[in-house]
């Protein structure tokens, strides 16, 4: 027989899975509209978008590698890094890239916040990048991609961006280890998830992201396989 204790042990890791899974899957759409993925048909295109800047020493060398090798690229940027360097998201649009609101803060713990904190979170990012590009984001990518009712409710007027490939690399990590990962999964389509910040609880090296992304762009495109910004890959908000 199966005694009360696993009998409990069993039932909680049911309802901590059916939790989880729509807090943390980034295709869940159960608390409200999520693109994790851009379509198979057409041209073969992967959207690449980094998270947690701007930063100095990552957002910097980044843009100055997507220069040169014709990318455009999207990236979700935190506020209080907005404001602290606001040349880098100046840069960012000028060139050409698309600017996403990843919340002011980037809490490690924001999702057990309710709505008004979340409203707040996104209303000053918004703003801080308007007073830096004279126009308010109208993508949101979740903080660590974990998304509640409350936060899905403030960020209603957002298209919420999600992601089909991680490069995992806002944690300690090689730029091999990131090539490894990305490549031999990656297919038309994907959103793919790079970091060229650190975020607030992080103390990962921005530059071995940077080292990662030229052969990166040039192994996506001898698969066939073109990186665009979000705009072309999903369409308009």
């Amino acid at each position: 027989m199966i005694g009360p204790l696993i009998v409990a042990a069993l039932t909680a890791g049911v309802v901590t899975g059916a939790v989880a899974y729509p807090l943390a899957m980034p295709g869940c759409q159960w608390f409200g509209p999520v693109t994790a993925r851009g379509p198979t048909d057409g041209l073969p295109r992967v959207a690449l978008t980094f998270d947690d800047g701007p930063w100095p020493g990552g957002t910097d060398q980044i843009l100055d590698l997507l220069k040169r090798l014709n990318v455009r690229a999207t990236f979700f940027v935190i506020g209080r890094y907005v404001e602290a360097h606001p040349q880098l998201v100046e840069r960012i649009d000028r060139e050409g890239h698309l600017i996403g609101n990843h919340s002011f803060d980037h809490a490690a713990l924001g999702f057990l916040h309710g709505q008004a904190f979340w409203r707040e979170q996104l209303e000053k990012t918004a703003a801080a990048i308007e007073r830096c590009i004279g126009k308010k984001p109208t993508l949101f990518r979740p903080p660590l991609g974990i998304k509640t009712p409350a936060m899905m409710k403030a960020a209603s007027g957002y298209r919420t961006i999600t992601w089909t490939r991680r490069a995992m690399d806002g944690l300690t990590t090689t730029p091999h280890k990131i090539l490894a990962r990305l490549i031999p999964a990656t297919r038309a389509g994907d959103i793919v998830v790079l970091h060229d910040g650190v975020g607030p609880q992080s103390k990962r090296d921005p530059s071995v992201t940077v080292r990662a992304i030229e052969p990166l762009v040039k192994r996506l495109r001898d698969q066939g396989l073109e990186p665009v910004g979000l705009d072309e890959f999903v369409g308009p908000n």
